[in-house]
């Protein structure tokens, strides 16, 4: 005899079988049968403090597995609490599937609770949104939504279900079977590589500049393979970063004009630009810095990014690793660019000389590049970073050394703050055995601190290391370089705020730090703690980043 199943245990089966295994969440009615069934089918549930905070866990957990992190949220204000966290995982391509309950059908337009018409508020900022109506085709469609959110560009995906849907019972044999595999990737032609080829055996300056679709594709060991081959100069940008190490000596570190390691030069100079997976946006400037007579090759797996801001003269819609396999194996050991590699790594060392000097500087209150320092003494290379915050995520991004791929975890376009506790949250789920770092700005971590509790209570722990410099300091620099320093007003400031303290009362470990040589002594101890932690640093309040300029510039040129 059939068995008799609820919607929410459809669900949680399917789930189960497409390998979830964690999903971030904040409890609703709505909702109550999958919580049932995830108790029953031993799926873990990392309950939040706010729906913000569950959707950007999820967020940094699916960049860093490469596979759906699940948010599930109750009816009306709680998707709607997830539509930031949504946002960022839209511009930032990372694979999330977002399950919301859903008003009733037999309520429809009687103003029931938590009633507004959720598909249609996340359609512009999903890959694919759909309600379901029917509790035999559950299955169907959370299998759906894992294939289209991790299918080709990845991207968040929306599911909401009736309350009907999901305490309804049906015989499990009538639930219809799902779609479970899926499509392989586009890959690059004959006739394309031969045209890669030919513009890299006619250059003589080339620059590859490669993004997050690097990472999604695997391409760690074709890139490497590829800039070895060749000598030529490597730039990294978002989930990109770490794909070829920064310690590598073809790597230059961050695609950004305002990063200091000779990429405004480089690009301006060269006469290729090989993009692979990399989107051009205002993090790459847009690509405004490349040399206008210089070719472009860009090779994407989503055809809209192709031409976005720049044409390209060889335009490739493939999978990055697939394209460059293919490359790798068509040409010979006769192109070196190794004279153009050491022109640019002299660019590089002539502007790191002044990150070195922040970086070694003991002044109070501290730079951040000093902080920065620190982590990178105590920690080596192998943990995970989260970075947060407006100049304090600035001046970390573009001198952070990442050594390998996975291990990085930022925002995205959105340009969000409160990001970082979150983002520490889901990789530390996705990787419970390695040693988590947060780095952030004392206005950010104040929005999602409360998930400090959340981390004591799932033993999640993490180091966070706030540069406290009581301002909301990339908006008042701004403020500083349009109005004048003189022109401050409210809004700007903030009153120091003892968070060490606070997350000691939750059950964390907590300590304030103002001199350089209490840094690595004070994350010794946070490390060996146990506990979630947050080290609170006072940072220097009039240190202003090259980002800061840069937006500033692009928001006041006429």
């Amino acid at each position: 005899m059939s068995k008799k199943i609820d919607g929410g245990f459809a669900i949680v089966k399917t789930l189960k079988e497409l390998g979830i295994k964690d999903i971030f969440t904040l409890a609703g009615g709505h909702i109550n049968p999958i919580y049932n069934a995830c108790k029953d089918m031993g799926i873990r549930l990392i309950d939040f403090h706010h729906e913000q905070g569950a959707s950007m866990a999820a967020d940094a957990y699916g960049r860093v597995t490469k596979t759906p992190g699940v948010c599930l949220i109750t009816a009306g204000p709680g998707l709607t609490n997830v539509v930031t966290g949504m946002s960022g995982a839209f511009l930032s391509n990372s694979p999330c599937m977002f399950l919301s309950g859903k008003s009733g059908v037999e309520e429809l337009d009687r103003l029931p609770l938590q009633e507004i018409d959720q598909e249609n508020m996340v359609r512009p900022i999903t890959k694919w949104a759909r309600a379901v109506y029917d509790t035999k085709r559950l299955s169907e469609y959370t299998a759906q939504a894992y294939k289209m959110c991790t299918s080709g560009r990845p991207g968040p995906v929306y599911l909401g279900f009736p309350h009907e849907v999901l305490y309804d019972e049906v015989d499990a044999s009538q639930l219809d079977r799902p779609q479970i595999e899926m499509a392989s990737n586009p890959e690059m032609s004959d006739e394309d590589c031969e045209k890669f080829k030919k513009l890299l055996m006619s250059s003589s300056r080339p620059v590859v500049l490669t993004g997050s679709g690097s990472w999604y594709s695997g391409a760690e060991d074709s890139l490497k393979e590829f800039v070895e081959k060749i000598n030529a100069p490597i730039f990294t940008l978002n989930f990109g970063r770490g794909v070829v190490s920064d310690n590598h000596e073809n790597c230059m570190g961050q695609a950004s004009p305002s990063a200091l390691n000779g990429f405004k030069k480089a690009t301006s100079e060269a006469d290729l630009i090989i993009l692979l997976g990399v989107r051009l946006s205002l993090y790459i400037g847009w690509g405004r810095t490349f040399n206008p007579d210089a070719k472009v090759i860009q090779v994407d797996i989503e055809a809209e990014e192709i031409g976005r801001n720049r044409p390209a003269d060889l335009p490739i819609l493939s999978d990055i690793s697939k394209a460059i396999e293919k490359v790798n194996l068509n040409i010979g050991n006769d192109l070196d660019f190794s004279k153009w590699l050491k022109t640019c790594k002299k660019w590089k060392k002539e502007e790191w000389s002044e990150v070195e000097k922040l970086k070694l500087s003991d002044d109070k209150p501290l730079h951040v590049l000093r902080v920065v320092k620190a982590v990178e003494d105590y920690f080596g290379k192998d943990i995970m970073l989260c970075i947060d915050g407006g100049d304090t995520q600035a001046w970390t991004d573009s001198t952070y050394n990442v050594d390998r791929s996975g291990i990085y975890v930022k925002g995205g376009p959105l340009g969000c703050m409160g990001v970082g506790v979150p983002f520490a949250l889901g990789s530390k789920t996705a990787f419970p055995h390695r040693q988590v770092v947060l780095i952030t700005g004392d206005g950010a971590v104040g929005m999602n601190l409360m998930e400090f509790e959340t981390a004591v209570k799932h033993n999640l722990p993490f180091v966070c290391v706030v540069c406290n410099d009581q301002s909301w300091g990339m908006t008042k620099h701004q403020h500083w370089l349009t109005y004048g320093e003189d022109k401050t007003p409210a809004g700007h400031e903030l009153p120091f705020i003892k968070f060490h303290e606070i997350v000691k009362a939750m059950g964390g470990y907590g300590e304030l730090v103002e001199d350089s040589k209490d840094l690595i002594p004070a994350l010794e101890r946070a490390t060996q703690s146990g506990l979630p932690s947050l080290i609170n640093v006072l940072t220097n309040p009039n240190a202003t980043s090259a980002a800061t300029h840069a937006i500033t510039a692009m928001m006041t040129r006429t």
